[in-house]
């Protein structure tokens, strides 16, 4: 597809007239980025996008899912940031299981 979004100025008339038609405009933009996303992302991608489809659906206005929506945004870029305050304040990793003793049996004879 690759084929670039209408001006801004086409998009708020497609909104005003045929509110459908935009939505169809959007999943096909948004299908095509999550294609052309390499695979190892795809699902990630497709159950964000879920995730961001559900909250539109519940929503009781527009400006309520995209208030939730930024939050949800808000909320991943500060985990984000404690992660990497973390891995960063840490000079080494901790390991996440500590390491055997090992117990010799000559002694036991």
């Amino acid at each position: 597809m690759n084929k670039p979004l209408p001006s801004f100025e086409q998009l708020r008339e497609l909104a005003e007239k045929d509110p459908d038609a935009l939505e169809r405009l959007r999943q096909e933009h948004v299908d095509e980025l999550i294609s052309n996303a390499p695979e190892e992302f795809q699902q990630r991608l497709r159950g964000l996008q879920f995730q961001i489809d559900g909250q539109v659906r519940i929503a009781k206005t527009p400006m309520a899912a995209c208030l939730k929506i930024s939050n949800m945004m808000h909320d991943s870029l500060h985990n984000m940031k404690d992660y990497i305050e973390g891995v960063q304040n840490d000079a080494e990793p901790t390991p996440a299981y500590e390491p055997a003793r090992v117990l010799s049996f000559k002694d036991q004879a």
